[in-house]
């Protein structure tokens, strides 16, 4: 007669297995929170050029109202005005106003406005 010697087995999980789970829950976890991350920055990057093109609109609307006067920047944005004379023919000599915007933040890249003297 042959004894089969059976190793009892407990219920519950063996210690490779709790290894496996937990790093597939990291992964999850990394996965989720860049995810998150990228959705924040794209939603930071939209803000930003929705104020932008706001602040382009105004700026301009503001230079042809009082051209004396720097227009108002939102916060997190700067303005530098400038004037640059210009010939347009040979007789004929015309003043641009130069407006440099630039954000504090690499979000979105400087650029300069050319707006020429014009009265409303």
């Amino acid at each position: 007669m042959k004894n089969s010697f059976q190793i009892p087995r407990s219920a519950g999980f063996t210690l490779i297995e709790v290894l496996v789970s937990l790093g597939l829950c990291a992964l999850l976890a990394t996965a989720a929170a860049s995810a998150v991350a990228f959705a924040s920055r794209t939603e930071r990057a939209a803000s930003r050029d929705s104020v932008a093109s706001l602040l382009i609109q105004s700026l301009y609307a503001a230079q042809r109202l009082r051209p004396d006067e720097l227009p108002f920047a939102p916060p997190g944005f700067r303005v530098d005005h400038a004037t640059e004379i210009a010939k347009v023919s040979d007789d004929l000599l015309q003043e641009w106003h130069l407006l440099a915007v630039a954000a504090d933040g690499n979000e979105i890249p400087p650029f300069t406005l050319r707006i020429l003297e014009v009265a409303p």
